[in-house]
């Protein structure tokens, strides 16, 4: 990509930032909350190029735009709602709850950890680490419980398969349903 501006105003559209990757092996375009429209640009494409590439998929940008500005808005109704986080007190409801499902359902787990993490509300490591988003305290108690579960069926099944959903949907019988919920609360992973 040629050395320009990294964000460009598209009319209609709004700021684009334009990010030149050397692991792209395709031009990708995504709608992320918080931070708005970004584009993956392969080393080697033009800027130019990139620029028409999103021009040519305006009406998608505009369509998961309006789907993200809800999903921000959604996120900041949720924060104005609730109290800043302390890092004590959700830590301990946190570690509190993680153990009392996993006696309940009969799972057992290393260590847990508790981060501020912008990608995922938790992971389950190969050893059975249980690492759980400290923004879960946001979320409402089925949704929480769910991530929780979700991360516990992982010290039996170390990935996503029908295994996996099975398992989850025996636990919670909504699973899927919980899961599509989730994606409502998405926004709140990119805040501080």
């Amino acid at each position: 990509m040629q050395k320009k501006p990294s964000h460009i105003d598209f009319a209609g559209i709004g700021p684009v930032s334009f990010r030149s990757s050397l692991r792209a092996r395709h031009l990708s375009i995504s709608v992320i909350p918080f931070q708005g429209v970004r584009v993956s640009v392969p080393a080697g494409m033009s800027l130019t190029r990139a620029e028409q590439a999103v021009w040519t998929r305006k009406a998608w940008i505009e369509k998961h735009r309006l789907h993200i500005q809800e999903i921000e808005k959604k996120c900041r109704v949720l924060l104005q709602q609730t109290e800043a986080i302390n890092p004590h007190e959700a830590r301990k409801a946190l570690i509190s709850r993680l153990t009392q499902l996993a006696e309940r359902h009969g799972f057992s787990f290393n260590r847990v950890f508790i981060r501020r993490q912008r990608t995922r509300w938790g992971s389950c490591s190969a050893a059975n680490n249980i690492s759980l988003n400290i923004k879960l305290t946001l979320l409402p108690a089925d949704l929480r419980d769910f991530i929780i579960i979700h991360e516990l069926v992982h010290t039996k099944v170390k990935n996503h398969g029908q295994k996996f959903w099975d398992k989850l949907e025996a636990i919670i019988p909504r699973a899927r349903t919980l899961d599509q919920q989730l994606k409502l609360y998405s926004g709140l992973l990119f805040l501080p």
